[in-house]
Parts: structure tokens; sequence; C-alpha cells
């Protein structure tokens, strides 16, 4: 009999200092892997920011440099140095050494900031090999290097400051390699756009990135919010040409930018005191609101909408298409988590709403042309509304099942019309090339796997109108597959993908494991990215990832692998000569047994679910991945290439 587990007072452990940090690192940067890793650099820029917001630093200079240093230097007040009086300790070493110690909870150092819990530095400190801050301040240079979050050293005043040295802080670190994912990065694009970000969000601020083997790149902004949505539209149809630029100082200080293009999603991005709320919050709530009833008063004093007859804007119809910056600078920013992903305060709400209603009210009376053309486009997009809402109550209110929809494509190998199987456990695989497509279709469990082959690469649909996107007969294809379908509404073509309507509860996009796959891939999240941006949401698309190399063993056996990388390790460690290896060249040349195993099989298939947590990051990936920016593209792929992921 086994001998029971001792659980008494001895097991109980009590984590102190920075430990906590260095053991659940995910509870304060989200994970180990690259997208944690740029934490440690948003938390230090987000501090030196606040300085700005203070009123004390002009310039914030980023270094990146080849062995994967990072420096940030600032020309603010520099931290404090003195003999804290409850600790005995530097002020700088609390900053660094203790979770939760600032100058951010109420006291007189900062009106407003985005570190609201006090454990950025402290946090980029643990989770380092080693770190050293530099504070130019009351006269000297001030110095103090960290190595695993632990003090080398007392604070050394090294120096006095020269004649006409400024003050400020550096902070110089490299990640510990021990915590964070093998191989993972800092990556130049993905801190350039950060910093362009916070450029917009602090007018007058100027950010310097440098980075090894790359040119100084400067960001500065003179009008804030509306430089930034420009610049999101700038391979988007604006269907007025003036971004509406709003901006109020009163007890909520709040900036509010919009532009209208002929996209077919809502783009809102939000920040509270410079920091990026990618999940929304009550200051998006409040803009909603203003938005819709400022637009209904505007269309009924106009005659552009009856209200006698109930006609009005949903938030739906005035959101279409939307691209829109909201930013609010709270006092006692009230956050969801670290991350500090949703903006919670209630006040956020009801300073946005009333400012919104003033300031948008007045701009559209004084700008009669772009008034024109946004209720153009607003009337336009609730008559489609209108119009879909009856075709779906027709569709609704038919006796047809949807699995035996006569307009079906063709080519699609569809699921057994099962009713005990539910749609939620219903898959469309979208396979490249019709060889691949006949093997899959003897691989797939016919009860809840269908299979829709595509031709060739797809449209790109990056920066198409929706209704022209749709005249491809490709697109066309996974619409009605999916349950959806076009219909001409006026002079514009329009799809309908209504939820209940949906004929799968996943879309498995399983391309061939080559560069012309992965561009196959890239297309087909672009189209959902642009086209159907719920399921995306959602969580239900995802990418299968087929093996590129088949290894028969000596002794029988055989494994997959997907990479030439993952090949030779294998190899190297088996150190035998027996092993064979079979390279696949798609889909097509695999037999149905090792498609099945390999990409359809539940228990053994690797899926990569396509999802994204922050929306502008993901836009601005699919833009420079599927756009005109060649450059950029070039220099993204470069970058990103040897650890790329799939979550967008």
């Amino acid at each position: 009999m086994a001998t029971p587990e001792r659980y008494d007072e001895s097991q109980i452990q009590l984590l102190e200092g920075l430990d906590p940090v260095r053991k659940r690192p995910g509870m304060y940067v989200g994970g180990t892997n690259a997208r944690a890793l740029h934490h440690l650099v948003w938390e230090v820029v987000d501090n030196s920011v606040d300085e700005a917001l203070a009123g004390h630093c002009a310039e914030i200079v980023v270094s990146l440099d080849a062995d994967g240093v990072v420096t940030v230097t600032d020309d603010g007040r520099g931290i404090p140095v003195g003999i804290h009086r409850e600790t005995g300790l530097s002020a700088l070493e609390l900053v660094f050494t203790r979770l939760h110690a600032g100058g951010k909870f109420g006291g007189s150092g900062y009106k407003v900031s985005g570190g609201l819990h006090g454990v950025g530095a402290s946090v980029t400190n643990a989770l380092s090999e080693w770190l050293e801050v530099e504070v130019r301040r009351d006269g000297y240079v001030h110095t103090q290097r960290y190595e695993r979050g632990a003090v080398c050293g007392p604070v050394a005043q090294v120096r006095p400051l020269k004649r006409g040295e400024e003050t400020g802080t550096t902070v110089r670190w490299h990640h510990d390699e021990t915590i964070f994912d093998r191989g993972v990065h800092y990556g130049v694009s993905t801190i350039a756009a950060r910093l362009r970000e916070k450029s917009f969000l602090v007018r007058g601020l100027t950010f310097r990135f440098r980075a090894a083997g790359h040119d100084e790149v400067v960001f500065y902004s003179e009008r804030g919010l509306a430089d930034y949505v420009r610049e999101l539209n700038g391979e988007r149809v604006a269907m007025h040409p003036t971004v509406v630029s709003l901006r109020g100082d009163g007890d909520v200080p709040v900036e509010i930018a919009l532009q209208w293009t002929d996209g077919a999603e809502e783009r809102i991005f939000s920040f509270c005191n410079v920091v990026n709320t990618v999940d929304g919050g009550t200051h998006v709530s409040g803009l909603r609101r203003a938005l819709t009833r400022c637009l209904n008063n505007a269309a009924y004093e106009a005659g552009r909408l009856k209200k006698d007859r109930g006609e009005a804007f949903e938030a739906r119809d005035v959101l279409d298409g939307l691209t829109a910056a909201v930013s609010v600078m709270l006092a006692e920013p009230q956050f969801e988590g670290q991350t500090k992903g949703r903006l919670n305060n209630s006040e956020a709400q009801g300073a946005v709403q009333s400012f919104a209603n003033e300031a948008f009210s007045a701009w559209l009376v004084e700008h009669p042309v772009d008034l024109k053309q946004i209720l153009d486009r607003l009337v336009l997009t609730r008559e489609i509304r209108v119009a879909q809402s009856k075709i779906s109550k027709k569709l609704r209110n038919a006796a047809t099942s949807i699995f035996s929809d006569s307009n079906l494509p063709g080519k699609l190998a569809d699921t057994l019309d099962n009713p005990s199987v539910p749609i939620a456990e219903r898959e469309l695989y979208i396979v490249e090339g019709d060889s691949a497509g006949g093997s899959a279709k003897a691989a797939r469990d016919s009860n809840t796997q269908a299979i829709l082959p595509i031709r060739g690469k797809i449209l790109n649909v990056f920066g198409a109108r929706p209704g022209r996107a749709f005249e491809n007969a490709e697109v066309d294809s996974i619409l009605v597959a999916l349950g959806g379908r076009k219909d001409a509404i006026g002079k514009a073509i329009v799809a309908t993908l209504e939820p209940d309507q949906r004929r799968y509860g996943r879309i498995i996009l399983a391309s061939d494991a080559d560069a012309d796959g992965a561009h196959i891939g890239n297309l087909l999240i672009t189209l959902f990215h642009e086209l159907f941006p719920r399921l995306l949401a959602e969580g239900r698309v995802f990418l299968a990832r087929p093996p590129l190399f088949r290894v028969s063993l000596a002794d029988g056996s055989y494994v997959y692998v997907g990479s030439e990388e993952e090949l030779r390790e294998t190899l190297k460690a088996r150190r035998r000569n027996g092993d064979h290896v079979t390279r696949f060249k798609g889909l097509g040349e695999m037999n149905p047994d090792q498609l099945r195993e390999t990409v359809f099989d539940p228990a053994t298939r690797r899926l990569a679910q396509v999802t994204f947590e922050d929306v502008a990051q993901a836009a601005e990936t699919v833009r420079l991945l599927m756009g005109s920016d060649a450059a950029g593209r070039r220099s993204w792929l470069e970058e990103t290439a040897p650890d790329a992921e799939v979550d967008v």
C-alpha cells in the first residue's frame, strides 16, 4: 500500500522579493513567449512615458543591440535615489527590487500614469539575466546593478554631472534566457510599431529607436490620434476626406479621432494613460453610445431618417467601417489584470459620452460635406442591414435543412446530414489543390468533417471592397460553404453569414508545408480577417500543421516531423543510419492513412488556432504581410521568420 503524501507546515513556501515573478512569470507578463519578452520593454518605456505625461520628459531613446541587450534612456527627472524612510533603502533600489513600489499610488509624484501597479521596473529586473540602471539627478550620476533580480551592491554615486548634461534615467538589461522560451528574440518591427503608437498618444514627445543593422527611426506626432487614424486607413478607401479630431481637457482629458471607410468591420483602438486597452472598456462604451446618438440626431435634422416612422441607426450601423481611436487620462485607472487589457472606471464612460456628444455634434455642423458623406455611408449600411434581416428571417422560416442546400459548391464534400451531430462538432477543411482534396475525402470522418478544395492561390482580399471580393468564385464558394449568401441590394453586393446559419463550428485551413503553402495560408487568414472577422474573434479558425517528413525507423516504427531543423534533431538524437526519410511534396503526395493520422484525427493531428490578443497589432501584421509596403514586409519577415507564431 502506497504511503500517503505528506502535507504539513513544511510544505508551505514563502516567496520573497522578486521570487514570485521568476517562479510565475505568466502572472506578470502573460507567459514566456516572444509577446511576454516584449513586455519587459513596454514596462520600462511606459515609466519614461509617465515622466513625459507629468511634463518632465521630451525625448525617449530605445536601443536594441545585436546581442539582445535593450537600453531605454529618457531626459526626465531621474528616479529618486535618496533613502526611503520606512525601509532604509535607496528609493532606486526599492523601485527595481520590490513589487508594488513606485510613485503612482496617489502621491504627488504623478497625476496620471499607466504604471498603476508599480511592478513594471521590478518585473523587468526579475526576468533579466542582468540589469543596470543609471540615474542623472541631484547634480550626480548614480548607478546600480542587479543579477536575476538580486542587488549586486549599493547605489553608487559615480561622478558629478557635466556642464549642460541633462537629468534622466537609463535602464540597460539582457533578458534571462533560462526563463523565456528557447529562441525568442525582440522584433525590430514590433518595437517600432509600439513606439510609433506611443508617439500618437503623447503629442510632442520624441521617440528615437536604434536597432543594430538598421537606420535610426524617429517618431513624433503633432496631431496625435488624427495622425494615427490616418495611418491606419492608409490602404483603405475613406468615405469622407477629413479625419474627425476631438480633444477635451476637462476633469477627465479625452481625445478622439474618427474616420469611416468602405471596410466591413469596426476598428476601435482604445487607450487609458497611454496604455493600449486591447479589450476596450468603459471609454469605448461611452464612445459607441455618443456616436449613435449624434448621428441619429444629425440624420433626423437632415431628413435622411424619419423619426416618426421609427427609423434609426443601430450601433452596428454606425460602427460598420469605422476606424476610431479614443484615449482618456485618469488619476486612478482601474484595469483588469497586470497587462491592463480592459478599463473598468465608470466615470470614463460618462466623460467620453458627454464630451463626444457635444464635440462631435459641433464638428458635424462645421463640416457639412463630411456629414453628408458619412450619412450616405450609414444610410446604405442601414438599408443593407434591414434587407439582410428580411433575408435571414426568410431563411429561418424555411423548412429545409441547412445541410440540404442545393446552392452549395459542387466541389464541396459535405458532412452527412445527421441531425444528431451538432454544428459545434462539424469542421470545414479548406484544402489546397484538387489532388489533396481527393485524398482528404478518403481520410476524413464524413460524419463531422467536410472538404472544400481550392485551386491555386486564392484572391488577396486585403484592401478590396467586400462586395467585389465575393465576385471571386473561390471566395464565393467559401462564403456559401460556411452557410452564407450574397445578395444585390441596390448597387451594392452584400454577404450574409448569420450565426444561426453557420454550418460548421470550426474552419481548418490545410495547405502544404512549404513556402507556397505558407503563402496560401496567409491569403486565407487575410480572407477571414477582412471578411469574416467574427469567426476569428470567436476562435473558430485553425491552421492544420501537416508534416514535412516521415522518418521510418529501423525498428519498424515511424515518426512525423514538421521542419528540416526538427528532422536534424530527430536524426541526431537517434544516431542511427538505418532510418529512412520521406519528404512530402504536399498534401496530395500523402496517402489517406497518412493524412488521417496527421491532419484529420483529433487524437494525433496538429492544429494551431488563429487568434489575436491585440487588434491593432493584428491589423498591422495583416497590412505588412498583404499590403503594398514591400520594404516593410521584407523587414518584418526577416526578423520574424526564425520563430514566427501563428498567433496573429
